[in-house]
């Protein structure tokens, strides 16, 4: 298999080529320089020596590099573009790739794109954007491609299970009919085919019920019975702030320069144990730096989290949405501010001494751990009939007072006094201004609401190619003047060059021509 060829800076016959349509957009050429650098060694790997030519890789990957960045995801839509849009016709060369090619494509090497993403991220390392020390990390939801009307509960699957093999039933007989002569209503093929897709719709509901159960092993009992499955995309889960089934998409971005350094998809809806691989993706990205810190709202507050941060001894600041009960005072809450307030005691007027391991409550009582399993201590105090905020501290349906302590609170409760220093909470405050509006440029200026492939490993790689169309955007605006002219020099030298031929030729042949006519004329004018 060859490639068809193009060239962009090739002159027509009205003396311009297709080189000048990138002259008021430095982006689309910005692109083109980007791809060119990228090791596209494994890409062209992929095609065959025989069969028939096809297009260039490295410029359908410009191509679809570029659509992303201008928030263009449709096949038919891009398609239409590289036909009326300078802007496109100068990255195909003025080649004309239909949706269909353009879909497989992209389908065909979706697998590639984490590696292109982690090097663009390389390309701006290396062009000194940002040193990459302070990484924001936060999560969105983004609404699937299937509809919430192929979402079903336990007992609505049993009922669809119900009304197919009915239908496959009444399919048998009919078919039974045919065989033995009682009618002709329909050929036999046809019908065996229609029973044949009912089976296999009736198997496909088994596994997507099967599924469900599992999932809902998972849940509180309370939520189990209204938990939905989508047949058409079990991956994707039902989430009321898409008001359909979506997906979690998550993120790491450089508070510097807003550049996304790394991201995921989940289909949990929720943020719980998402901080660590995100966290071990931006390493994995950039490389290991040790003053490198991490922000992160409360939804990543995990206790168990916090233990692996602090022993690997991470920077990392995480919002607590317990911290006003945290039992981090040096001393109890005196009994007169309780009692002038006249409000019931929290955990947090409690003080837990780690030499000894008990509390101290207010009253000046002790609370000694009693149970213990691998998840929690149980502590508890028998001293506390005569105590004079007994009322304050107990309900009446219990005689005892009793606190439920995590065995990684002590990292939860360091966490907790790290947040009230003045340094933690400028570096939250910044994280706002960072991560959450890289989620608003991909969601509403570049229109990502919703992805349009099916599926966590597909959505997977669509989100790189989301996030790579961001990241093209920003290191553009970064690169805006002196950096970027340098950037692409090398190449504009090259289509100058390639230019000043192909005008000269252009200028000879335009010469050799006029002559030729002169010639002819002379010739005519003579025999006349």
């Amino acid at each position: 298999m060859s490639f068809i060829t193009y060239n962009r800076s090739q002159m027509n016959l009205f003396g311009y080529s297709v080189e000048d349509f990138a002259r008021d957009d430095p982006k689309s050429r910005f692109v083109v320089e980007l791809v060119s650098r990228l090791d596209l060694s494994a890409l062209y790997s992929r095609y065959s020596s025989q069969g028939g030519d096809s297009y260039a890789p490295d410029m359908m990957l410009a191509l679809w590099f570029y659509a992303y960045s201008n928030g263009i995801t449709s096949t038919r839509k891009l398609e239409e573009l590289c036909k009326y849009d300078t802007r496109y016709i100068y990255i195909t060369g003025n080649q004309h790739p239909d949706h269909s090619t353009l879909s497989r494509f992209r389908k065909a090497h979706l697998d590639l794109l984490d590696q292109y993403f982690v090097e663009i991220l390389l390309i701006a390392q290396a062009e000194g954007i940002s040193s990459f020390n302070q990484i924001a990390i936060d999560g969105t939801k983004i609404k699937a491609h299937s509809s919430k009307r192929h979402g079903y509960t336990e007992d609505q699957l049993d009922k669809r299970i119900e009304k197919l093999r009915a239908e496959i039933k009444q399919y048998m007989q009919r078919c039974n009919f045919v065989e033995q002569g009682a009618t002709d209503e329909l050929d036999l093929e046809t019908l065996r085919a229609e029973k044949e897709r009912l089976e296999r719709l009736e198997k496909e509901i088994l596994e997507r019920k099967a599924q469900l159960k599992e999932r809902k092993k998972q849940l509180k009992s309370e939520h189990r019975s209204r938990h939905q499955i989508n047949v058409k995309e079990p991956d994707a889960r039902m989430m009321p702030s898409v008001d359909g089934p979506g997906y979690n998409a998550q993120l790491g971005v450089d508070m510097s320069s807003h550049l996304i350094v790394a991201h995921e998809v989940v289909s949990q809806p929720n943020d719980q144990g998402q901080f660590i691989p995100i966290q071990e993706q931006v390493e994995k990205n950039l490389g290991s730096d040790d003053k490198r810190s991490y922000t992160a709202d409360s939804g990543y507050h995990n206790s168990a989290d916090l233990k692996e941060l602090e022993e690997k001894q991470i920077d990392a600041v995480i919002a607590d949405p317990q911290l006003s009960n945290r039992s981090i005072k040096e001393t109890p809450t005196s009994k007169e501010e309780l009692q002038k307030e006249e409000r019931k005691l929290k955990r947090s007027d409690f003080v837990y001494h780690e030499q000894g391991d008990y509390y101290e409550c207010p009253a000046g009582k002790k609370l000694f751990p009693v149970e213990r399993n691998s998840e929690r201590i149980v502590y508890r105090s028998n001293d506390c009939q005569d105590c004079p905020l007994i009322n304050l501290c107990i309900s009446s349906k219990k005689k005892v007072k009793q606190i439920h302590r995590s065995v990684n609170e002590s990292y939860c409760e360091r966490m907790a006094k790290k947040l009230q220093t003045s340094a933690a909470q400028e570096r939250l405050k910044k994280r706002s201004v960072t991560v959450e509006p890289v989620f608003g440029n991909l969601k509403h200026n570049l229109g990502y609401r919703g992805f349009s492939l099916s599926g966590l490993n597909n959505v997977r790689s669509e989100f790189t190619l989301m996030c790579i169309g961001h990241n093209i955007n920003v290191l553009f605006k970064n690169m805006l003047g002196k950096r970027l002219a340098a950037f692409i020099k090398a190449s504009q030298e090259k289509d100058d060059l390639l230019i000043l031929f192909s005008k000269n030729i252009l200028a000879f042949l335009i010469l050799y021509f006029a002559q030729r006519l002169r010639m002819r004329k002379n010739y005519q004018y003579r025999r006349i």
